[in-house]
């Protein structure tokens, strides 16, 4: 049963971190000038929130109540993060971190569940966008520190 409420706490932090990293991936289109990289970071934040569905899909799966923890608690980090300026950061930069978080959170998620196909396909997705990310910041001249 323990398992099982580490599980849910994961799934949620999961949801937390996909709500930001979407607003993220949208910053950075708004601050592209190159109308393929738009496209590109805005598809990124189609995908986070189409994987923030599929986790909420899983959570209700397990009965676990998601209203309340979409209204209020993730809008006011949705409001937070959204305050916050960080200098020499750029939101792509963010994004890739929170990404790379999201990725540690997801290898959790698998060793207490590794039948959830689901989230093996959201990491393998995610993988593939943090190596773009990066590849993207190296041409644009940022070095990012492991």
């Amino acid at each position: 049963m323990s398992g099982s409420k580490e599980y849910i706490v994961i799934l949620k932090k999961i949801l937390n971190l996909l709500k930001n990293s979407k607003l993220e991936y949208l910053k950075a289109s708004d601050e592209s000038n190159l109308s393929k990289d738009k496209r590109h970071f805005n598809l990124q934040s189609t995908l986070r929130n189409r994987y923030f569905q599929d986790v909420t899909k899983l959570l209700r799966s397990l009965n676990v109540e998601v209203e309340n923890l979409v209204i209020h608690r993730l809008n006011f980090e949705q409001m937070v993060i959204s305050s916050i300026k960080k200098p020499n950061h750029t939101h792509l930069h963010k994004s890739i971190e929170l990404d790379q978080n999201l990725l540690r959170l997801y290898d959790e998620a698998l060793e207490l569940n590794s039948a959830a196909i689901v989230l093996k396909t959201h990491r393998e997705k995610i993988t593939e966008s943090v190596s773009e990310g990066i590849y993207f910041l190296e041409n644009a001249g940022f070095i990012l520190e492991s």
